[in-house]
C-alpha cells in the first residue's frame, strides 16, 4: 500500500511541473509594428550648392554675371519594409534578442528647392536672367551636384557612421525595455554601403 502512494506521487509531480510552463511570448505584433513605421530617418545633412552663369562676348558691351544657390538636406534612414520576422531573433531563456536591421540608405531630399540669387551683374546693355535660363542653371546645379556626392565619399561616411549609432542606440532601448538584452547588427555588416539614392531628385 506504500509503495503504490510513492509511486503515483512520483507520477504526478511532472505532470505538475510540465503544466506550470509558461508558453513563449508572440511578437508578432511588435513585430509588425517596427516593420509598418517603413521608414525611420536617423541622420541628416545640410548642402548648399551654388551656379554660375557668366557671359562676356567681345561683341556686347558690359558684364552680364549671375549666381544663384539653393539649400537641401542629405538624408540617411532605414527601410523597415526590407526587415523580415527572421531578423529579429528572441532567445526567452535567456531573455536576449538578437536583431539584423536592413542597411542605411542616402537620399537627396527635396525635388523644387527655391533657388536665391546670390549675386548678379547686368550690363546696362544686356538683357536680364530670364526665367528660362534659371531653371537651366537649376538643372545644371542639380546634375553637379550628384556627381560631386557621389565621388566624395566623405558626406556618406558620415551620415553612415551617424545613423548607425543612432539606429543601434534607438533599438537597444527599445528592447532592453521589453525586458530583453539586445544584439543589434545590420546585414551589411561586413560591407557597408550606404549608396546615395538618387532616384528621387530631379
Amino acid at each position: 500500500m506504500t509503495k503504490f502512494k510513492a509511486f503515483s506521487i512520483f507520477l504526478i509531480i511532472p505532470v505538475l511541473f510540465g503544466c506550470s510552463k509558461k508558453p513563449a511570448p508572440d511578437h508578432t505584433q511588435m513585430i509588425e509594428e517596427i516593420r509598418q513605421v517603413n521608414r525611420m530617418e536617423f541622420a541628416s545633412l545640410a548642402v548648399t550648392k551654388t551656379v554660375k552663369t557668366e557671359r562676356s562676348d567681345w561683341y556686347k558691351v558690359g558684364k552680364r554675371i549671375a549666381v544663384y544657390s539653393y539649400d537641401t538636406h542629405l538624408k540617411a534612414f532605414i527601410d523597415m519594409n526590407l526587415l523580415s520576422p527572421d531578423d529579429i531573433e528572441f532567445d526567452e531563456e535567456n531573455k536576449t534578442v538578437h536583431v539584423t536591421l536592413p542597411p542605411v540608405q542616402i537620399e537627396i531630399a527635396g525635388r523644387d528647392m527655391q533657388m536665391k540669387k546670390e549675386y548678379e551683374n547686368v550690363g546696362m546693355f544686356r538683357t536680364e536672367i530670364t526665367s528660362q535660363e534659371r531653371a537651366k542653371m537649376k538643372e545644371k546645379a542639380n546634375a553637379e551636384l550628384k556627381k560631386e556626392l557621389q565621388g566624395n565619399p566623405e558626406y556618406k561616411q558620415r551620415l553612415d557612421q551617424t545613423a548607425r549609432q543612432k539606429a543601434r542606440s534607438y533599438f537597444e532601448t527599445l528592447f532592453k525595455n521589453a525586458g530583453y538584452t539586445p544584439s543589434i547588427r545590420f546585414s551589411d555588416e561586413t560591407n557597408p554601403s550606404g549608396d546615395f539614392n538618387l532616384t528621387n531628385y530631379d
